[in-house]
């Protein structure tokens, strides 16, 4: 059955909805202000989960544990943010401070990001700009030792950079036809990179126009979000409850599982229509006139889960939400959301199947299994494209599957100029000359490795690695390394033998992926 919204659910005058998960909330929220007895501080975010995944909760109690609070003023273009985060140390070293990425201020997100305070168990303490602004140093008052763990409190504001209101432009992070874009709204944790040598380093690099920039460890949000009640928030995580305040504006609160990071994407102009799938509730939204094209997108989105949760493993979330976006002809994964260019539901409106079949596949390789996406792409983005011809094999059979394979990735690999190393699989963003380049070796040469790698496996096989890879590294980062050492116990040398034709091994590289040094000149903004 399909349910058709134009807002948020709200709570208003004593009138709750969606009152099974708000109770939830507030009991655990109430137990846990209680004393005397142990409260499992995992419980918060369960409703955010399936019940045959609430349990694996448990195991994963070091992840970071964010709790945002944020205040979004669309007439003036501006978030105001608190934030306390709970950290425990993970690596083997010592840390004399924490680095976190402020993405906003990347060159291609064009955001102004401003840090107001800095807190470490209750004391202020210093900060520093790193990265051309695009990181943030919090001191600690004394090393943090492995397996201690930390609380930081940061506020800050962000100004929100506006684009033209035309379908064409590609807006990754900012305002345009009447739709906010918001990832990583916050300070993000960088991702810190144990080394064999001395000490390790955290993750500082900037990536490129071209491709993902956001590299983020698993962690575990609640997010409460005020802003106009006329706005309805497209999010990742599973909504507890909306609630109308002074003002016309409404406070909303989101929790997430294990989550790589958070995305706020919001327009007074979405209506949505919603289904079950496998335990899962899919949300598709539209723009006025866009109905037809969201309900095509609700049903393949739906058909995606199932197949790829079929073929590589359950979908642990609650939810899943897709969306249109200021993307042009393109779209954009984020956890629990597929944003897809307005373009593609209306004059591209042929390609939002399949790209909406990418997209999904992302949300196993991407938001389960993470990788570095500047530095070694190709590991989420070739499977994701792969994935799409096992959707199409599934839902549409062998010869659509085979002209995907023919037209996408075929002759544009067979059209290259580019031979030997520069069309390696295995390269970073910045080691392409050009975008169409990137897109065909990473994608279409990529998608035609993996084809490779089933034909000698034989699908039975194929189909078990990839469950088990999934189940090997979920919520967790992968490096090729990891898939080299997946693709060994495979004990299937003509695999190895594929994979330094097409992918490569790479000179020896530091653990996990190579980062700049931190820039300790940077001063306060």
């Amino acid at each position: 059955m399909l349910y058709i919204t134009k807002r948020p659910l709200l709570v208003h005058m004593g009138r709750m909805v969606g009152l099974p998960l708000l109770l939830l909330f507030l009991l655990l929220t109430l137990l846990t202000a209680c004393g005397g007895s142990r409260v499992d501080p995992m419980a918060r975010y369960l409703p955010a989960m399936r019940p045959p995944f609430q349990g694996e909760l448990a195991r994963l109690q070091t992840l970071p544990r964010y709790a945002i609070n944020v205040e979004f003023f669309p007439t003036e273009n501006r978030l105001l943010g608190k934030m306390r985060v709970d950290l425990v140390n993970t690596s083997p070293d010592p840390w004399p401070y924490a680095i976190f990425r402020l993405y906003p201020e990347l060159a291609d997100y064009k955001g102004n990001m401003a840090i107001k305070s800095t807190a470490v168990n209750g004391a202020i303490v210093p900060f520093s700009y790193q990265a051309h602004d695009t990181a943030l140093l919090v001191q600690f008052p004394e090393f943090l030792q492995p397996d201690e763990a930390v609380t930081i409190d940061m506020s800050w504001s962000l100004d929100i950079p506006v684009f033209p209101d035309h379908s064409s432009v590609y807006v990754l992070f900012g305002q345009s036809q009447q739709m906010y874009t918001l990832p990583l709204f916050y300070p993000s944790l960088a991702v810190y990179q144990p080394a064999k040598g001395v000490s390790g380093e955290w993750w500082l690099t900037e990536g490129t126009i071209r491709g993902d920039s956001a590299f983020n460890v698993a962690s575990l949000f609640v997010v409460t979000a005020t802003m106009p009640a006329d706005q309805v928030p497209v999010t990742s995580g599973t909504l507890i409850t909306s609630t109308f305040i002074e003002g016309a504006r409404a406070r909303h609160v989101w929790v997430t599982g294990p989550s790589r990071e958070f995305l706020l994407h919001t327009s007074t102009q979405f209506r949505s229509a919603h289904t079950e799938a496998y335990g899962t509730r899919v949300t598709s939204y539209w723009l006025p006139g866009q109905e037809a094209m969201g309900r095509a997108a609700l049903n393949y989105g739906v058909a995606a889960l199932r197949i790829y949760a079929d073929n590589f493993g359950a979908y642990p979330y609650r939810d899943m939400r897709i969306a249109p976006a200021p993307l042009n002809f393109r779209g954009m994964e984020y956890p629990q959301v597929s944003l897809l260019g307005v373009e593609v539901y209306d004059q591209y409106r042929s390609d939002l199947e399949l790209l909406l079949a990418h997209e999904v596949a992302h949300q196993w390789w991407y938001q389960l299994v993470h990788n570095d996406p500047v530095s070694e792409p190709w590991l989420d983005e070739a499977l994701a494209e792969y994935s799409m011809k096992l959707y199409l094999e599934e839902l549409r059979g062998e010869r659509s599957a085979g002209n995907l394979l023919r037209s996408r990735w075929s002759l544009p690999v067979q059209g290259m100029q580019t031979k030997g190393d520069a069309a390696l699989v295995n390269q970073a963003v910045s080691d392409f000359a050009t975008a169409s380049l990137y897109e065909t070796v990473i994608y279409a040469k990529g998608a035609l490795f993996y084809d490779a790698v089933r034909q000698s496996l034989g699908d039975r096989r194929f189909n078990n690695f990839l469950r088990d890879y999934l189940a090997d590294h979920r919520y967790g980062i992968v490096t090729t390394r990891d898939w080299l050492q997946a693709i060994h116990a495979l004990n299937t040398p003509e695999i190895e033998v594929l994979y330094e034709e097409w992918v490569h091994h790479p000179p020896a590289r530091p653990a996990l992926t190579p980062t700049p040094l931190i820039d300790t000149s940077s001063a306060q903004r």
